[in-house]
């Protein structure tokens, strides 16, 4: 039993260890990375549609090339899905950095660098003042 006076704070207790404080732009900036892979998958899928056939590829698009583009977009899945995990494990500036990753690797990915360059710059009320 708790003397009387003294409060617990029952809504930090409920929150995952390292989720406390995620603001709204690490919650669009998750949100952002998510779409992104989303789209990554369907660019995998067209480039791997190329690559089989069903899909006519334009003149100059090669299907050794396509295959190639679409491994390396692959991988940029995978570190946005890293990103994704980090963020909710509230390792903010690690998500940043696989999310600017995800967004270099070709095809460029604009939505994972906006994302990756929201998590990692701070943003807040802290810095006005």
């Amino acid at each position: 039993m708790l003397p009387s006076g003294i409060k617990v704070n029952t809504h930090d207790a409920e929150e995952r260890p390292g989720m406390g404080g995620m603001g709204k732009e690490t919650k669009i900036a998750r949100v952002l990375i998510a779409i992104s892979v989303v789209f990554g998958l369907f660019a995998v899928a067209t480039l791997l549609a190329i690559v089989i056939g069903g899909l006519p590829a334009r003149p100059g698009i090669f299907p050794a090339g396509a295959l190639l583009l679409a491994a390396v977009k692959t991988a940029g899945i995978g570190f946005g899905l890293a990103a994704y995990r980090t963020i909710g494990r509230g390792d903010l500036a690690r998500a940043g950095r696989y999310a600017l990753v995800a967004g270099f690797l070709p095809p460029l990915d604009l939505i994972a660098l906006f994302a990756g360059l929201l998590v990692i710059f701070p943003h807040g009320e802290e810095g006005a003042g």
